[in-house]
């Protein structure tokens, strides 16, 4: 299974060197807020372009939830509304959450980016998420928020 998501991130970005900018969101917050409390910090790549005018976006992360620590991978299709600033941006993706319990995640993404620098950015995003855990399913809304770095 490593070697597989080895290969994979290798493909999309040897093909996002070729199309646009990397970027790389690192100790992002994210703050659940429906329907309990819970705090996680995650870390991820993405690519500008790589799919004509769309961006794809995956990574992991680290979480506490209800008293227990759950570990996440998820990967995005993000396409930016660039022109104005500060940026809007939508998209969805899937997850999947291991920890108490193994849980798949279909997410949607509306987030707004506000420049810093040329290279460096500030990211809000409100992601809503239907979770689907043993047969059933649940509404999650979450806020995540951290630094956007852009390489080349």
């Amino acid at each position: 299974m490593k070697k597989i998501l080895g290969l994979l991130v290798v493909a999309l970005l040897s093909g996002a060197l070729a199309q646009g900018r990397l970027f790389g969101e690192v100790a992002s917050g994210n703050l659940s807020m429906v329907p309990n409390f819970g705090l996680s910090a995650s870390a991820r790549v993405g690519a500008e372009n790589l799919l004509g005018p769309l961006a794809l976006r995956g990574g992991f992360g680290l979480g506490v939830f209800g008293g227990s620590t759950n570990f996440n991978l998820g990967a995005d299709v993000l396409y930016f509304l660039r022109g104005s600033s500060p940026t809007f941006y939508l998209g969805g993706g899937l997850g999947l959450q291991t920890g108490a319990v193994t849980a798949f995640d279909l997410n949607g993404a509306a987030g707004l980016e506000l420049p810093i620098t040329r290279d460096f950015n500030f990211f809000l995003e409100l992601q809503p998420t239907l979770r689907f855990v043993s047969g059933s399913s649940q509404f999650i809304l979450d806020l995540e928020f951290g630094p956007r770095l852009y390489f080349r």
